[in-house]
């Protein structure tokens, strides 16, 4: 309950920092309605706050927190700032380790009823308006837990900072979050590579559909 209230308390600090420095708005929180509490949030990665942004997105259904994400190791060893992100969510991504080694946190949380923020094209994609190519992670994760899936789309400056942006000019930063959805049994009857290479291409579908409504 701690964790939860913590990181809760920390994205409302967030969101008092972005309505005071930049012009934010969330759309589709009617989305959050039914939401179950074990759910994978996906969306596109265009800074550092990223996480952050996803959490004060869902400050509406405070139920839903602790969220959890991953984080590059090498932040696991800088004194301070790892029991910050460790606190604020953030797991080790294993990265280059195997698929099945990277996805050992994400698939306990899921399966103790927790919640994971995923960025399916696993790096940050600096230029506007361009999606990556998802990677299988968060569909595999969805295939072996039933956990549903929260499309989202995160749109912000260029040169957004990894902390509040304490700039001048109030940069619009919009959210969009979409519906709710599964990736069923019949669709998708095994973890095979091309049943999981169609299950991303789904989720970066309905992340796509909410990004390019936006106009940069």
């Amino acid at each position: 309950m701690g964790f939860a209230i913590f990181q809760f308390l920390a994205a409302a600090v967030s969101l008092f920092f972005l309505k005071l420095f930049t012009r934010l708005e969330i759309e589709g929180r009617e989305h959050l309605t039914d939401l179950p509490r074990r759910f994978i949030a996906v969306a596109n990665h265009e800074s550092h706050f990223d996480p952050q942004l996803v959490g004060v997105a869902l400050m509406s259904r405070p139920g839903l927190f602790p969220l959890r994400y991953m984080a590059k190791n090498p932040l696991f060893y800088i004194p301070g700032l790892n029991v910050l992100i460790w606190l604020l969510g953030a797991f080790r991504a294993h990265k280059g380790k195997g698929l099945e080694k990277a996805l050992q946190s994400p698939l306990a949380i899921l399966e103790g009823n927790g919640a994971v923020i995923m960025f399916p094209e696993g790096r940050m994609i600096i230029e506007r308006p361009k999606l990556g190519e998802g990677k299988r992670g968060a569909a595999v994760l969805a295939l072996k837990t039933g956990a549903a899936l929260l499309p989202m789309s995160i749109h912000t400056p260029h040169d957004m900072p990894p902390v509040i942006p304490l700039t001048l000019g109030r940069p619009r930063v919009v959210i969009r979050i979409g519906e709710p959805f599964y990736l069923n049994n019949v669709d998708y009857p095994d973890l095979s590579d091309d049943n999981t290479k169609k299950a991303t291409q789904e989720i970066m579908r309905r992340i796509a559909d909410l990004y390019f409504q936006h106009k940069y």
